[in-house]
């Protein structure tokens, strides 16, 4: 936001006008998703320049609209392209690419997602069940999944 002209409005004229236009702006050339998630911070650096800092009476935020939610992925990898990856990895898992090769087919098998596969410690895992406990999840919620051979 620093590069872009919003950047140079004092925050005592800020106007929804001005995000509107910036939003306009990263519209040009970047995806809703993207500007979604750029816009996740502002609300609350907005209503912390109003509550605590006392730098504007009221947040210029709630008038402009958001730009609308992506439509959620409906493609599933096909079996050619997870063994062009594979393939692509190697064998040699004493090489960090053939060993982030197998993780993929990992976070494939249990549906778990990179930071959890990553935070997954011994105690967490029971070999004779196969199954591993995530004790903390994204979406904050116990979950169970089977390991893979």
């Amino acid at each position: 936001m620093q590069r872009d002209p919003i950047a140079a409005v004092r925050l005592d004229i800020l106007s929804p006008q001005h995000f509107a236009d910036w939003r306009d702006r990263r519209l040009e050339t970047v995806s809703n998703a993207s500007v979604r998630r750029e816009w996740n911070i502002l609300p609350s650096a907005m209503n912390i320049a109003v509550r605590e800092w006392e730098w504007i009476s009221k947040n210029p935020l709630p008038k402009v609209t958001k730009p609308p939610p992506t439509k959620a992925r409906e493609r599933l990898i096909t079996q050619d392209e997870i063994d062009q990856v594979l393939y692509a990895a190697g064998d040699n898992y004493d090489n960090l690419i053939s060993r982030a090769g197998l993780a993929f087919l990992f976070a494939i098998e249990t549906g778990m997602r990179a930071g959890e596969i990553a935070g997954l410690r011994k105690v967490d895992i029971d070999l004779s069940q196969r199954v591993a406990h995530l004790p903390e999840t994204k979406n904050g919620t116990y979950k169970k999944h089977p390991s893979v051979h």
